[in-house]
């Protein structure tokens, strides 16, 4: 989804899953992100969500 279309809510939320998830796995967060939006064992809906995020964590960079 893009930034134009995500309400200001959404974009927050997901800013701080991203903080939180970045706290917890450092270096490992992209390659958690990764093996998450790759799991063929969770929902599609589950699946989408961590697509977005990987996305964001791979815009923001290395830190």
């Amino acid at each position: 989804m893009l930034k134009l279309f995500e309400t200001r809510d959404r974009q927050l939320k997901d800013a701080l899953e991203l903080r939180r998830l970045e706290t917890k796995y450092g270096d490992e967060l992209v390659a958690v992100l990764r093996d998450r939006a790759a799991d063929r064992s969770m929902r599609i809906r589950d699946r989408r969500h961590w697509q977005r995020i990987l996305r964001k964590a791979r815009n923001l960079g290395p830190r």
